[in-house]
Order: structure tokens, then C-alpha cells, then sequence
């Protein structure tokens, strides 16, 4: 198998897209992350073969934060090996989240919060009709870093449009 990108595989190994991948990047249809994580995972996968069998759905940016989307079997494989998961994140220049791409919510969640463990989740509605998800983590997290809460639930935003209440049991 060879890597799978939002740009076609010459475009990633040189870094210049070509006019299909250039009119796919302005019509909006890809975006400029997804061309930077293509080029550097390209780059990855030539000096290791785990990285090569991958599939990128596509990549985000937010704020200092940088979200690699892929299919469920390359999460297992990068959660499975620290190595790999080593290479990936010091290969880019913000710090990385790794979200699979077919979940359902519960899972999507479960990924974000991963190492993190949840405990529950339901929906709340608010008064003005809005929803929010209301998730509960074990109370052995209870020392987890309130700046990376407050990433995760950005990250729930943006890619899910899920508006998160965190708490602890």
C-alpha cells in the first residue's frame, strides 16, 4: 500500500500542487493544511513503511494546535507504537491531534480525550434551544491540564460542531 493524501502523491513528493490539485485547493474543496500534512507525511512514509499504509483524510489547523484526521486502523497502529507516534508529532511544528475519521461522536470523544478516559456523556438543551454534550471523566483526571480541556473542546467545535460541558465524577 502507499500513503493516501487530499493531493495526488506527485504533488506531496515535491511540494508543488498541480492544476488539479491547485483548482481543488481554491475551490475549497481541500485546504491548505491538508497540503502541508500530505507533503510532510509523504516525506515520513519514505523512510518508514507503517507511515506508507496510511490513509490522510484531511488536516486542520487551530490556533497553535494541528489535527490530523485519518482512518481507524492508522489510530490503532499510532496509539499501538510510541515510536511512531514520536516520529509524527516531531515532524510537525505544532502540537498534533490525531481524530479517526468514521466514528460516531462517542468515539470521536473518546479519541480527543484519549489518554483520558470517559466516563459518560448525554446532551444537555439549553434554554435557547441549543445542545451541548455534557461529558464526565473519571475522577483520576482531575489533574489534567484545564488548557488542555479548553483545546479539546475548541477541537469539538471546529471539526464536529460539538459545544462540550466537562465535568468529573
Amino acid at each position: 500500500m502507499v500513503l493516501k493524501t487530499p493531493i495526488c502523491a506527485f504533488d506531496a513528493k515535491t511540494g508543488i500542487l498541480c492544476n488539479l490539485c491547485e483548482s481543488k485547493l481554491e475551490s475549497g474543496q481541500i485546504t491548505q493544511s491538508d497540503v502541508e500534512s500530505s507533503i510532510v507525511l509523504t516525506r515520513l512514509a519514505q523512510k518508514n513503511s507503517n507511515i506508507n499504509k496510511m490513509t490522510l483524510i484531511s488536516a486542520k489547523d487551530i490556533e497553535n494546535e494541528h489535527i490530523l484526521i485519518l482512518r481507524s486502523s492508522d489510530i490503532r497502529l499510532i496509539r499501538s507504537n510510541n515510536d511512531l507516534s514520536d516520529i509524527i508529532n516531531k515532524s510537525f511544528q505544532k502540537d498534533i491531534w490525531i481524530i479517526e475519521s468514521d466514528s460516531n461522536d462517542r468515539r470521536f470523544l473518546d479519541n480527543l480525550f484519549h489518554p483520558l478516559k470517559l466516563e459518560s456523556m448525554n446532551f444537555v438543551w439549553l434554554p435557547d434551544g441549543s445542545k451541548s454534550t455534557r461529558v464526565v471523566l473519571k475522577n483520576n483526571s482531575k489533574g489534567v491540564d484545564e488548557k488542555r480541556l479548553e483545546t479539546i473542546k475548541k477541537i469539538s467545535m471546529a471539526v464536529r460542531q460539538i459545544d462540550l460541558i466537562i465535568e468529573f465524577d
